[in-house]
């Protein structure tokens, strides 16, 4: 399933400096991008069940479609497979490096991972993950701002109290319902419109 994905990917030809393309896991491909957004040149690349270290494997693929933005969101499968932080945290490094190497005049959008809930099966086990995804999101920021590249924080928009995802924007705890992706539509569409100098 993962390699058919990729496959696809690779026929994908755009002009250099058009496409925005999101890249990430199944909360991703479940994004119907040109209806929220209501924007042509979006390119969804989401694979479900993927991991930080296979997007770093096809990362190559939306560098070469020279995008003018890429937005990234991944690692919450890491995390509920208990990888470790730091071979996170270093995967996540290589795909901005490698992005700001092969395609340089692309702005780069790191988008926080999101809450959950009953992840493990109930409250206590999700609280562990849940400060996974905190601890997460805390170093994606400072690794934003350590490379000149923005971080956008969705999380506190889908949080309700216990560190879980509001159950009007998820189906099943993680996974984002139709209103979901509304609420992240509306949080990014303004940078996705965004003319960029």
């Amino acid at each position: 399933m993962w390699k058919a994905h990729v496959r696809n990917f690779r026929k994908i030809k755009m002009a250099p400096n058009t496409a925005k393309v999101f890249i990430g896991d199944s909360i991703t491909e479940g994004f119907d991008l040109r209806r929220h957004l209501n924007d042509s040149t979006t390119v969804n690349m989401g694979i479900g069940g993927d991991f930080t270290s296979g997007v770093l494997k096809r990362i190559d693929i939306a560098a070469k479609l020279k995008p003018a933005k890429i937005f990234v969101m991944i690692g919450i499968n890491d995390i509920l497979k208990d990888i470790d932080q730091s071979r996170i945290e270093n995967n996540y490094s290589q795909i901005i490096s490698y992005v700001k190497e092969h395609c340089s005049e692309t702005k780069i959008y790191i988008q926080s991972n999101l809450p959950t809930t009953a992840m493990g099966g109930n409250d206590e086990s999700n609280l562990k993950y849940a400060d996974r995804v905190q601890n997460l999101n805390i170093f994606l920021q400072g690794l934003c701002t350590a490379n000149g590249i923005t971080f956008v924080n969705l999380y506190p928009y889908f949080e309700i109290p216990g560190m879980k995802i509001n159950p009007e924007c998820a189906y099943d705890g993680l996974h984002l319902s139709d209103n979901g992706y509304k609420v992240w539509s509306e949080l990014i569409k303004d940078i996705v419109n965004a003319e960029e100098p």
